[in-house]
C-alpha cells in the first residue's frame, strides 16, 4: 500500500552508545517505564489523541534527523507523544566529528529548550546510529542492521541531497538509491508499522497543477541508477543537462524519480509520501 500526502498548512533509563556495549534495557522491556515516568502521559492517560495511541510503546527510526525538517521532526516527536520508546537516528561522521558529538549538537540547538524543560531526561530516548544514505545499505554495519529490524516499527526518511546544483552521481546515490535501501530495510523490520518518504513540493515541478497522486516519472528509477553507477563522475556532468530534460536541477529530478521508485517497489509495504512546501 503506498499512499501520497500533501503538506497543509522521572527514573532515568540508560543505553550504551550502538556498536559500543549493551544496554540495561531494551526499548521493548522498558516501554511502560518511559510511560509511567512521564508527567503528562500520567495526567492524560485517560485522553490520549488517536496520534499519541499510535506512537505510544513505538521506537521510530529517522534519517536525516540533523537537518532542519528532521529537528522538527525529532522535537514534535519527543514534546507530543512522550510515550514513545525510542527515536534512532542515522547520522553521519562530518567535518572531523563523530556520530555521537553530532548528536549532542543537535540536542543542543535551541529547538529542544521547551522540551528540556518539560522532559530533561529526553535525550536517552535518543540513540545515533552510524551511517550513511550515499553508501549501500545506508552504510549500516551488520549488528546495527540487525537491532533496527527487531526493535523499530515506524521509519521516516527525510534524509537528502538538497542541493539544486549536485552532482548527479552523488544526487542519485542518496536520492533514489537510498529509498531503495529504505524499503529493503523495512521489508525486514519484524513489526513494520509504517514508513514515510518526504519527498517535495516540487519533485513535481514541470506540472502547472500539482495533485495528491503519482506522476509519470522522468526516467526508471533502476536505470536511472545502473546508468551512472557505470559511468565515471566526469561523464555522468556531460550528460546530465540532457538527461534532466524539463526538470531544472538534479535535486527535483531525483526527487521525482524516488516517488516512482516508491510506488514500483513499496507495493508490499506500509509506505506513504508526505510532499511538504520546503525541504
Amino acid at each position: 500500500m503506498v499512499e501520497v500526502l500533501m503538506e497543509s498548512g522521572g527514573q532515568e533509563v540508560v543505553i550504551a552508545e550502538t556498536g559500543g556495549g549493551s544496554r540495561a534495557e531494551t526499548p521493548t522491556e522498558c516501554t511502560d517505564k518511559l510511560v509511567a515516568q512521564s508527567p503528562k502521559m500520567n495526567d492524560e492517560k485517560q485522553t490520549l489523541t488517536p496520534v499519541q495511541e499510535f506512537y505510544a510503546g513505538q521506537s521510530v527510526f529517522i534519517t536525516g534527523g540533523t537537518g532542519f525538517m528532521g529537528k522538527l521532526l525529532i522535537e514534535k516527536l519527543l514534546r507530543s507523544c512522550p510515550g514513545i520508546a525510542f527515536i534512532y537516528l542515522l547520522v553521519r561522521p562530518k567535518k572531523g566529528k563523530d556520530v555521537h558529538q553530532r548528536t549532542e549538537e543537535l540536542i543542543d540547538d535551541v529547538l529542544f529548550t521547551k522540551l528540556k524543560e518539560e522532559r530533561p531526561k529526553f535525550r536517552h530516548q535518543i540513540v545515533a546510529v552510524a551511517g550513511d544514505c550515499s553508501l549501500p545499505g545506508l552504510g549500516l554495519s551488520a549488528s546495527d542492521r540487525a537491532m533496527l529490524t527487531r526493535e523499530i516499527s515506524i521509519v521516516f526518511h527525510v534524509a537528502a541531497t538538497v542541493r539544486f546544483d549536485e552532482k548527479l552521481k552523488l544526487a542519485v546515490a542518496i536520492n533514489v538509491q537510498g529509498p531503495r535501501d529504505i524499503l529493503n530495510l523495512c521489508r525486514d523490520i519484524m513489526q513494520l508499522k509504517a514508513c514515510i518518504h518526504v519527498s517535495t513540493a516540487y519533485a513535481n515541478c514541470v506540472n502547472m497543477k500539482i495533485e495528491e497522486k503519482f506522476y509519470d516519472a522522468p526516467i526508471d528509477g533502476n536505470k536511472l541508477v545502473s546508468l551512472v553507477e557505470g559511468m565515471d563522475e566526469k561523464l555522468v556532468d556531460d550528460i546530465t543537462k540532457p538527461i534532466l530534460g524539463r526538470w531544472p536541477n538534479t535535486y527535483t529530478f531525483t526527487k521525482a524519480v524516488a516517488e516512482d521508485v516508491i510506488r514500483k517497489e513499496g507495493t508490499d509495504l506500509p509506505v506513504g509520501i508526505f510532499r511538504p512546501a520546503i525541504g
